[in-house]
């Protein structure tokens, strides 16, 4: 019975080894593979999301709201946007942004600041909206990489 068992262990190691080794192989050899070592910082990751966009920082765009002086743009899905929201923000889900880029041009041209967010700083859903929108025309808006959760996190008031 123990040679059974002391068996099964053993295969049950090369199974995950070979595993191992063909899942490193397919990393490797795949073009947008995940590096091995990498800086998993929130700064890197929203270098990641946002590349060369213009960003700002969660207080910051309180700052301008509290002013009057920033609208936001809410990239989550509908029911999360319904769940809660930045006050006067204008959900655009993903994939909506040409469908709205009327509203997205009427509030660039209030001289406001226009501030697009999702959840927090591991979602791409701000700066992909941000990049769709300016692909037709529509800038500059700027990313806020914190998102929902870092404004949350702050206490700042929502609806």
């Amino acid at each position: 019975m123990m040679d059974r068992i002391r068996q099964g262990v053993i295969q049950a190691f090369w199974m995950a080894a070979l595993a191992a080794v063909i899942g490193v192989v397919f990393n490797l050899v795949r073009p947008a593979g995940i590096p091995f070592v990498g800086d998993w910082s929130p700064q890197a990751v929203t270098r990641l999301h946002a590349g060369d966009l213009e960003v700002i920082h969660v207080d910051d765009a309180f700052a301008l709201l509290s002013q009057g002086r920033a609208l936001f743009l809410d990239a989550r899905e509908e029911a999360a946007f319904a769940a809660g929201h930045i006050p006067g923000a204008l959900n655009i889900p993903p994939g909506k942004a040409a469908g709205m880029l009327g509203q997205v041009r009427a509030m660039l041209a209030t001289g406001k600041t226009v501030i697009a967010y999702c959840y927090d700083v591991d979602c791409p859903l701000a700066a992909d909206v941000v990049k769709e929108l300016g692909k037709l025309g529509a800038s500059p808006i700027k990313v806020m990489p914190e998102g929902w959760t870092g404004w949350l996190d702050r206490g700042y008031p929502y609806e």
